[in-house]
């Protein structure tokens, strides 16, 4: 099956959804938690279609800059989706819907000098695993940041304070931030450790990959013992995951551009 097929379907749903999302958060109304069930189940669903077309290419899997981006935002829209049966999240579709278009558009139109892995070995497969997992939770901590922000903005501006409204407490998104960092921080652990101890040469990936996922990592790291030891929150908290994300997004997507796209290696 040609990936375009359910890869357009899915985007339409994602925009339709993004576009729905945008409206209600201008005209100042609640989400409506089963309408968007409706959009997310099929696009997920075609979401996930594409992905594997994409990534089980005939000469092995094609983990290049698009097909693994369409792989990282279709978890990150099934956590957001599984999250949001136990917990007030549906205001990060916000930022999935559009990031989860963008990224199957891509996958399906665009591609890089990247060779697909032949021979998979079960070593590899974990540590990539690993990887795109903390990837992709680090990406909705990101996302939920972003909507903190949005209610820091909303509470130093007393005429947006119906945007409070519709938002869970700030206390519950701040308490909820910190567990998807602990959760991401532990896997983005567990998996720069498995590539060093593991993969033959983790120097011989892009160095700027390496480097970048460790100064990652360090942010994170200290955010969390900045959070134990002295209670750092709010504006504190949202620039340290942006910032540690950033770096995190440098060293994934970032080193892979510049080696499949401009080195084109």
């Amino acid at each position: 099956m040609n990936p375009a097929y359910p890869g357009i379907a899915a985007a339409l749903f994602y925009i339709m959804g993004s576009f729905m999302h945008v409206r209600d958060y201008r005209a100042r109304r609640s989400q409506d938690a089963q309408r968007l069930l409706w959009i997310a189940l099929p696009a997920l669903f075609l979401h996930g279609v594409t992905t594997w077309l994409l990534v089980r290419a005939p000469e092995g899997f094609n983990l290049g800059l698009y097909s693994a981006a369409c792989l990282t935002t279709f978890i990150l829209a099934a956590l957001t989706l599984l999250a949001s049966t136990r917990q007030p999240l549906h205001n990060l579709f916000l930022f999935v819907f559009p990031l989860c278009a963008v990224s199957v558009l891509g996958g399906i139109s665009l591609s890089t000098s990247f060779e697909p892995i032949t021979d998979l070995s079960g070593v590899l497969l974990v540590h990539i695993s690993l990887s795109v997992l903390a990837y992709t939770v680090l990406l909705l901590a990101a996302c939920q940041s972003l909507v903190m922000r949005l209610q820091e903005n909303a509470l130093r501006d007393k005429s947006d304070i119906t945007v409070l409204r519709l938002l869970p407490p700030l206390q519950t998104m701040e308490t909820m931030l910190f567990q998807w960092l602990l959760v991401g921080v532990l896997l983005l652990t567990v998996a720069i450790a498995s590539g060093f101890a593991f993969l033959d040469n983790m120097f011989g990936q892009p160095i700027h990959h390496t480097v970048l996922s460790i100064a990652s990592w360090l942010a994170f790291t200290i955010l969390l013992i900045g959070r134990a030891r002295f209670g750092w929150r709010g504006a504190t908290a949202t620039r340290w995951t942006l910032a540690g994300f950033a770096l995190l997004l440098l060293g994934y997507l970032g080193s892979k551009f510049v080696v499949e796209v401009v080195l084109q290696q």
